[in-house]
């Protein structure tokens, strides 16, 4: 049956002893031998096993002895060194720092950086009433908004040409506006308004009236039941109310003036008023 088997690549065949064996080839470099018990062996050839590592971040490596580190980097402020047992190592304070203005600590295990800061010294609750401090984009430290406090006014003049007092109450004869502008884009702004108004009235002698008055508030009443005229008699009223504005808003506030109980001939001839707005953002 021997003539029936043939050798083929990696074997070696002899058909007069049937003896099979493997085939060593003859190319130059090949680490391939048997073995003293006979087996197939290959040595290990360390130069040209040594060749295929090469060393990324943190590892030192150096192929002519095939040694194996890690590599501590040489920035400014690194304090990973080898300690005496060839070990990595980080020595007690060498991870510390020094702090600025409102900060304590050195950033040790004993002494956690931590910010500087004061007793609480109100009788409130901490918690529900202190305000809150913010980081922005570029890492600095910001508190809540700051408190602001504007004013603004304008005045009118109405000089009309001695015209008839209204008989009934409360009629209106003038309006005023003033524009008041929330100049705080977070919060919601309180506002005093304090309105003025003051007008001349010629009263005819005999029994003549006439009043004045902010909206359906009747401020001041004059008569003249003289035997002469009373001209420009003047008198004035002011009322304050409030108002919330919310943030980055405006308020239009109209004044109303009002006239009433107009009587015996009684002519108006010059409304004057003002209107002053407080506004407060806390």
């Amino acid at each position: 049956m021997r003539p029936c088997i043939s050798a083929g690549d990696g074997a070696t065949y002899n058909s007069t002893t049937g003896v099979m064996s493997a085939r060593l080839s003859s190319d130059a470099g090949n680490l391939m031998d048997f073995g003293a018990d006979g087996g197939l062996y290959t040595a290990t050839d360390c130069p040209t096993v040594r060749q295929c590592f090469t060393e990324g971040n943190g590892i030192d490596y150096d192929p002519a002895t095939g040694v194996i580190a890690a590599r501590p980097s040489t920035d400014v402020g690194n304090n990973l060194v080898f300690g005496g047992d060839g070990g990595l190592f980080v020595p007690t304070g060498a991870a510390t720092i020094s702090v600025g203005c409102g900060l304590t600590g050195n950033g040790s295990a004993g002494l956690p950086v931590t910010p500087v800061v004061g007793s609480w010294p109100y009788p409130c609750d901490l918690e529900a009433n202190a305000g809150r401090v913010y980081c922005d984009a570029n890492g600095q430290l910001r508190s809540e908004p700051r408190p602001l406090a504007t004013f603004v006014q304008n005045q009118q003049v109405l000089n009309p040409a001695n015209l008839a007092v209204p008989a009934p109450q409360d009629t209106q004869v003038a309006t005023h506006d003033l524009n008041i502008v929330n100049p705080d884009t977070c919060r919601q702004a309180f506002v005093m308004i304090e309105g003025e108004v003051d007008a001349d009235f010629d009263l005819p002698a005999g029994n003549s009236s006439a009043a004045l008055g902010i909206s359906t508030d009747e401020m001041s009443f004059v008569f003249n039941k003289g035997a002469t005229a009373a001209l420009d008699v003047h008198i004035q009223g002011t009322k304050v109310v409030n108002a919330t504005i919310p943030a980055g808003g405006a308020l239009l506030f109209s004044l109303s003036i009002t006239m009433g109980r107009g009587s015996g001939g009684a002519t108006y001839n010059r409304i004057q008023s003002f209107l002053r707005a407080y506004v407060f953002v806390l």
